[in-house]
């Protein structure tokens, strides 16, 4: 998912310049079909990855979350407000429908607001069922069955049946609404055609309420299916959401999650109370003594939130990078968990300026000229890891090392330089270095200026405005631009599917094309077996990476929010970036 509109990790002026990797399927007794039950565990589920999410000295607790706040408070108390300041920096959200949604700022909210089919155990990363009581596949996963669990409502009373899912999914495939996640129903048959308007509804897809039953035909099989079907965008939404889909957003929206609006949202704060009605999480549990309500407040930037959230005027905020250190020795923080999401800035290879193979070596001398170690250590207190590729340490098929470009080597990237004016390139002007305003991401664009000078390749900073920054690239004004991604699900192809294949350009992809690496990425995405899944998503960044030299990685996030320790006893952030607003609790 698209890190925060004002970018998810927050970078500073500093002095003057910081979704369940489960592949049911594999080794399946050919008698029995692969079957997942609430509490249970798949027989066909591959194993998951821990990874390391949770450094020495983070508690990761019974959901993997970071149980942050343990030492901080004593005696828990139920109940309480929380002012909120660390999600919405720099502008308030573009979307909160979740059929429209591509940052983690705004799904903190939606993710308060609504369940899915299924959610992850945040300790295995597994896909277990929420809404629905089961899932099933059939033997080569192109076909699964969810189960909906009986009694299961909206806030408002409304019952949850399979047509509710079935409802919900034709609106998100709207060609006249569908947002910058659609492109993940070409997974199921007839969605593309949905998408493009040469269909009514999707083909694949068969609700029998009286069985409470959700049938899900795919276009080709995916293992990885039930982590998919758990996203927001394949979240239930009640009837009055179909009505009016692009006003929804503006207007009291109803969910099923532990939490709903006790208003519309306006620009400055989105409040949330208690959902008494709410059923539990994947384990049953409701957490009686969860939060009564919650305001998320919009602030101007990372220091006036940061500022705010110091004077006591909210419980917490998002730590700008070049204040960690003081975070870390004054207040909680989630600094010592490591997240799985990568920091990183696109080549648009679509624009002439950058894209094509003719301008590889200047993409390979940009790749090479670029101080990761000085990025991390003047602007994230050396906080965050040097990432050597896009994927990390923690998705199930990770590979370390595998970039040939990331080093820092200026010598190298002059002789890349070089050879590319040689053959008769020359650019017309600065390279725009795009980033969302006020986000700050400012210093980390003058280093990126800076270092391309050095070696003689005219750069300039180019701010976009944040509150339209992710849909603008979606529209291709991408040339160098940031950009950055949490793990929606912890699997492989969240990565290279969602960032990089052809079908997610106009979405999240902003401006990769291989035709190559979209064969590898559909192949491994129809390999039921893990390892042989995993060398092929393998083959797929390297070419990502080191062929087409299609994206400048920079680091892998930490957890990124400070709160006040005395008032909060508990602080769940997990893997996926998320905070499990429903676990956290206030001191007595």
């Amino acid at each position: 998912m698209n890190t925060r509109r004002r970018s998810i990790k927050l970078l500073t002026a500093l002095a003057s310049i910081a979704l369940v990797a489960t592949a049911c399927g594999g080794d399946d007794d050919d008698d029995a079909e692969p079957e997942t039950t609430a509490g249970g565990e798949s027989a066909t589920t591959e194993e998951a990855a821990t990874g390391s999410a949770a450094t020495e000295g983070t508690d990761a607790g019974a959901t993997g979350a970071t149980d942050a706040g343990e030492e901080g408070g004593g005696e828990a108390a139920a109940g309480g407000e929380l002012i909120e300041c660390g999600t919405f920096v720099g502008d308030p959200p573009e979307h909160i429908d979740p059929a429209l949604n591509s940052t983690l700022d705004a799904y903190q909210v939606i993710n308060a607001l609504y369940d899915g089919l299924t959610d992850n155990d945040q300790e295995t990363l597994e896909a277990k069922p929420h809404v629905a009581e089961s899932f099933e596949a059939n033997e080569d996963a192109t076909v699964w069955t969810f189960t909906i669990r009986e009694g299961m409502a909206f806030s408002d009373g409304e019952q949850i049946l399979p047509s509710t899912f079935q409802r919900s999914w034709e609106r998100a495939t709207d060609p006249d609404f569908a947002g910058e996640y659609s492109y993940l129903f070409n997974f199921i048959e007839g969605g593309a055609e949905k998408l493009a308007g040469e269909a009514d509804t999707i083909t694949g897809v068969v609700a029998d309420d009286d069985a409470m039953t959700l049938t899900v035909t795919l276009s080709a099989p995916y293992s990885n299916f039930p982590a998919v079907a758990g996203f927001q965008t394949f979240f239930p939404m009640p009837e009055g959401a179909s009505a009016d889909p692009a006003g929804y957003e503006n207007s009291v929206m109803i969910g099923n999650g532990p939490y709903m609006m006790e208003a519309a949202r306006t620009d400055e704060e989105i409040v949330l109370v208690k959902n008494e009605a709410w059923t539990g999480d994947i384990n049953g549990d409701t957490w009686d003594d969860r939060l009564e309500r919650m305001t998320f407040r919009t602030s101007a930037d990372p220091d006036t939130a940061y500022n705010a959230f110091e004077a006591g005027e909210c419980d917490t905020a998002n730590i700008p990078p070049a204040r960690a250190l003081e975070a870390q020795e004054n207040w909680g923080t989630t600094l010592d968990l490591q997240v799985l999401g990568s920091y990183h800035w696109f080549f648009n290879q679509r624009d002439p300026r950058i894209g094509g193979p003719e301008n590889l070596k200047l993409r390979q001398a940009i790749s090479q000229a670029i101080d990761r170690e000085t990025i991390n250590e003047a602007v994230f207190n050396g906080t965050r890891t040097n990432s050597t590729g896009i994927v990390m340490d923690g998705i199930p098929g990770f590979k370390p090392d595998m970039c040939d470009y990331c080093a820092y080597d200026p010598e190298a990237a002059q002789a890349a330089f070089d050879e590319w004016t040689a053959a008769g390139n020359a650019l017309d002007g600065p390279l725009p270095i795009q980033f969302n305003a006020g986000a700050g991401h400012e210093d980390v664009a003058a280093i990126f200026v800076d270092n391309l000078a050095a070696i003689g390749i005219p750069a300039e900073a180019t701010p976009m405005p944040t509150e339209d920054y992710f849909s603008r690239l979606a529209d291709g004004e991408c040339v160098v631009c940031r950009a950055g991604w949490y793990a929606d699900y912890p699997t492989y192809d969240n990565f290279m599917y969602d960032l990089f294949h052809q079908d997610s350009i106009g979405g999240n992809n902003h401006g990769y094309v291989s035709d190559e690496f979209d064969a590898l990425v559909d192949q491994g995405k129809q390999t039921v077996d893990p390892d042989e899944q995993a060398a092929l998503f393998n083959q797929a960044e390297e070419i990502l990476l080191n062929q087409d030299i299609g994206v400048i990685p920079i680091n892998w996030y930490l957890g990124d929010y400070v709160y006040n320790d005395e008032k909060i006893s508990n602080f769940p952030q997990t893997k996926l970036g998320i905070v499990l607003f429903e676990q956290l609790t206030l001191s007595a």
